[in-house]
């Protein structure tokens, strides 16, 4: 059941694709007009595809969506100060770019990786020990852990602060793994940071495996009202489409049980 489930939500990420859209509409178009079919229907069409562009590219849907995913992550949450509890602080890899066959961290790592450190430094300065668990694989030869941990060292992060969880290749399995290392530890809080747009789903995937983590969000994205569509405005709004839709298949799965 699950892996059509599965199948299922991939059919419906491809309806958050612009290209797709247009790819469809045009063939939806194409076919009417082969078999003779109403002239007012397929004006109807390509109207409706119009005004979906421009509700995407000029930013009024990415808008709405902007709010629903990060509004409940824009005030930082106050660092909790206990002598009995070990602060981990969990931060998620944002994918490895390969650039002259050069493997690097994508951009909005860097983000996720000062949030981490300056909530580290926070334990640090007051004495406390802290623990930075780096998730994240990613599809280069090199771990985003791997690449993480370099980072984080240079930054004066201690070598044996850091734990790697260099299997994950999704959120699911951020969730997953993270919480297979964090059942062998003893008591802690959990700082989760990823970026804004990103914290929804990671909280909900990290709470289906009974972790209740603290949400640090790194970095936030939006649109900008404009009156002519543009890109900027169409590449944000899809990236959050997918991650509404995301968020849907995790409250799903959990109703079902089939998350775990």
């Amino acid at each position: 059941m699950k892996f059509l489930l599965d199948l299922l939500f991939r059919i419906f990420q491809l309806f958050t694709e612009p290209y797709f859209l247009l790819f469809l509409a045009g063939v939806i178009l194409f076919l009417l007009k082969r078999k003779n079919k109403r002239k007012n229907l397929r004006t109807g069409i390509c109207i409706s595809v119009v005004v979906i562009i421009i509700m995407i590219g000029n930013g009024f849907l990415g808008k709405i969506t902007s709010g629903y995913l990060q509004k409940n992550y824009l005030k930082t949450v106050k660092v909790k100060h206990s002598a009995s509890q070990h602060p981990v602080i969990v931060v998620l890899g944002g994918g490895i770019v390969d650039i002259d066959k050069t493997e690097t961290l994508h951009t909005m790592s860097y983000s996720r990786m000062v949030t981490a450190y300056q909530l580290y430094h926070e334990f640090k300065k007051n004495n406390q020990p802290c623990t930075i668990l780096i998730s994240g694989k990613g599809r280069g030869h090199k771990s985003e852990a791997e690449l993480f941990s370099e980072n984080f060292k240079k930054m004066g992060v201690a070598d044996a602060d850091i734990i790697k969880e260099d299997q994950s290749m999704n959120t699911y399995q951020n969730a997953k793994f993270s919480n297979q290392i964090l059942s062998k530890m003893g008591s802690y809080s959990l700082y989760l940071v990823t970026s804004g747009f990103h914290m929804k789903r990671s909280v909900a995937l990290f709470e289906t495996f009974g972790l209740q983590p603290i949400p640090q969000a790194s970095d936030f994205i939006d649109t900008e009202i404009t009156i002519f569509p543009n890109s900027y405005n169409a590449a944000f709004t899809f990236v959050m489409l997918k991650e509404i839709l995301g968020i849907w298949q995790v409250q799903l799965y959990n109703s079902l049980g089939i998350n775990k």
